[in-house]
């Protein structure tokens, strides 16, 4: 008996490309850029996350199990199969091979079909900049975590919508690109370089989107200070050598810390950069960020003229789009 090409996607997709790690996502593979023309029975999909379960104990795959095929006249959905349909033929290597005539679609190509059917342009910058990043959350369908691979990067995403510009989502890809970032660190991270970044007309503070986690090389007074040969910054503008950083509770509490806090900034501080720092509480007080924001804005030699129609109320609807709070408190 034959056995049938699966191709998974969307949030399944997702959920098994944290599982496989950077090497297998990167590994050269045959460049399959057509979908299987007809979906996979239930029976297929189940047969075919067990075989991947037995290859990578740790991956969750919830259901129902996302699946992507070629002919839309055929597709199926039952409680433990999802079917999509996508009958473009794809330019570069937009899926991986996972063995068994089973493969899965890249994070670039994930992105760009998900992009189609998220209306909320916020929400998409949220889910481009975690897979550009060092975190995952459940938004990609696993547990959230820190200090792990990026899925792509912003020039991978560049390459693959104009590679695909017929492709539903590659469009908006391309609209919020200009605000995507790769080496956020952390949600919260991102919440903060929306604000800050974003155009006034989408409710942000027109500051520009900065470098996350850009790494500043250390000078010789700062490594003997320091022992540090560079410094990563937050949130950074290297142009203007100014370096936001985001104190979460997490990762600045205990002396030890603070201390190696403080000889950081000193040292940063001694090469002629400004330091700020943004704490938890600060983000998320309209009033505190507003007062970081005007801080920031001149050191940039931003102009704090807001000709922007509702600014504020477009401020507030973008607070609430990113869940934070809205109160001057």
């Amino acid at each position: 008996m034959s056995v049938s090409t699966i191709c998974f996607g969307y949030k399944t997709a997702y959920q098994i490309l944290r599982s496989i790690g950077p090497e297998a996502r990167t590994a050269p593979h045959e460049a399959m850029r057509a979908l299987p023309p007809h979906p996979p029975s239930s029976k297929e999909v189940r047969r075919r996350i067990e075989m991947l379960e037995k290859m990578y104990p740790q991956m969750p795959i919830s259901q129902p199990a996302h699946v992507l095929a070629a002919d839309a006249s055929l597709r199926r959905t039952s409680s433990s199969c999802t079917s999509h349909v996508c009958s473009l033929h794809l330019r570069g290597k937009p899926l991986i091979n996972l063995g068994n005539r089973t493969y899965v679609s890249t994070a670039t190509l994930t992105f760009a079909l998900t992009a189609a059917r998220e209306p909320d342009k916020v929400s998409l910058l949220e889910l481009g900049y975690e897979l550009c990043g060092s975190y995952q959350t459940r938004r990609t369908g696993v547990s959230t975590a820190y200090q792990t691979d990026p899925l792509t990067c912003t020039k991978s995403l560049r390459t693959f919508v104009s590679h695909n510009p017929s492709l539903r989502g590659s469009g908006k890809i391309e609209a919020i690109l200009p605000y995507l970032a790769d080496g956020s660190a952390s949600p919260r991270e991102t919440k903060q370089a929306l604000v800050l970044g974003l155009p006034l007309m989408y409710g942000g503070y027109g500051l520009g989107i900065p470098r996350m986690n850009y790494e500043v090389e250390a000078s010789a007074a700062a490594r003997a200070l320091t022992g540090k040969r560079s410094f990563r910054c937050d949130l950074c503008w290297p142009e203007a050598k100014l370096d936001i950083e985001y104190q979460s509770r997490e990762n600045h509490s205990g002396e030890m810390k603070r201390i190696s806090d403080s000889r950081r900034t000193n040292a940063l501080v001694a090469m002629g950069w400004t330091v700020i720092g943004i704490t938890n509480d600060e983000l998320d007080s309209l009033s505190s960020t507003d007062a970081i924001a005007k801080a920031i804005g001149k050191k940039l030699g931003k102009r704090s003229q807001v000709r922007v129609r509702n600014y504020h109320a477009k401020k507030l609807k973008l607070r609430r789009q990113l869940g934070l709070p809205v109160g001057y408190d």
